[in-house]
């Protein structure tokens, strides 16, 4: 077998850092990482010929345009890395023999069904940053390219600027804080995602009965239902700190950006295809949590 050979944009946000931290553990595949230094993904000219120089089985996407409440006020470089460079990836793609790998959100659903969110459930973005998302994952489904899409909620990681470790540092500097209990969803440990798209990869090359199963949309994010306020609890709790963790609604804490209500995606279309073992957020915390600790 060959080595399959992947191209890893946005290399050093959460999710690229991710890819770099477990890439040598898998021996059959070579890879290529491309920060926003080494490439701007906004420049048509520039992606075309990172990813024609080299030949690449896939294009792992992970550069995102994530600051939601800034982006209100940024919308012409949100879409422009959202939804632009996503124009300019598939551009440069066309007629290639390559297969898209792209990040998407659950911003882009912002309903309320009253059961877990459903990669078929009407999408309903509201602010800059959701509409970019959808925009984006939208005109890849247009084009004659390959994709497997996944739409993820509340990624956290032991890399970048994320919700554990700012709960993890307030945790330490604060007596007291408040935190909405009126948003619902699971925090997706990043490497787990990571790992679900190589092991996806993996499938699709070994089984040809896969390949069109890879051309679609998906959910992914850890098991459970909770809000950022049990999350913030279950935090303080694991790293024995003393701060009181107080609930809030949302309307107690205005963002320029509107958040979901509901986040709780349905992860079955994506464990039926792949028979992919979703791990329980309480998992995906401990561990991140644990890996941190270890270099304090």
């Amino acid at each position: 077998m060959k080595k399959i050979k992947i191209a890893v944009l946005g290399a050093n946000g959460q999710l690229g850092q991710e890819f770099r931290y477990i890439h040598a553990s898998y021996e059959y595949m070579s890879f290529d990482f491309f920060d926003k230094n080494a490439l701007d993904i906004t420049d048509p000219n520039a992606v075309k010929i990172a990813l024609t120089t080299t030949v690449y089985d896939y294009v792992i996407n992970c550069a995102a345009y994530t600051a939601v409440d800034k982006a209100e006020n940024e919308q012409s470089l949100c879409f422009a890395i959202n939804n632009l460079a996503c124009i300019n990836i598939t551009d440069a793609l066309h007629g290639l023999d390559t297969r898209l790998v792209h990040f998407s959100s659950d911003y882009v659903y912002h309903t309320y069904p009253g059961f877990p969110l459903q990669e078929t459930d009407v999408t309903a973005p509201q602010g800059i940053y959701a509409q970019s998302k959808l925009q984006g994952e939208e005109h890849i489904r247009t084009t004659s390219i390959p994709a497997l899409i996944i739409r993820t909620s509340w990624v956290v990681s032991v890399f970048g600027h994320n919700f554990v470790k700012t709960m993890i540092r307030l945790g330490k500097e604060k007596s007291e804080i408040n935190v909405v209990n009126d948003q619902y969803g699971a925090p997706t440990n990043a490497r787990h995602l990571a790992k679900v798209v190589l092991e996806i990869i993996t499938q699709t090359e070994t089984n040809s009965d896969l390949i069109q199963a890879f051309n679609d949309t998906y959910n992914f994010a850890n098991e459970g239902i909770i809000t950022w306020y049990d999350l913030a609890q279950y935090i303080m709790k694991q790293s024995l700190s003393n701060c009181k963790v107080f609930p809030i609604p949302t309307t107690a804490y205005p963002t320029p950006a509107k958040r979901p209500h509901w986040s709780v995606m349905s992860k079955k279309k994506i464990n039926n295809a792949f028979q992919i073992d979703t791990p329980h957020w309480r998992q995906g915390i401990q561990e991140i949590m644990e890996e941190l600790a270890s270099k304090d």
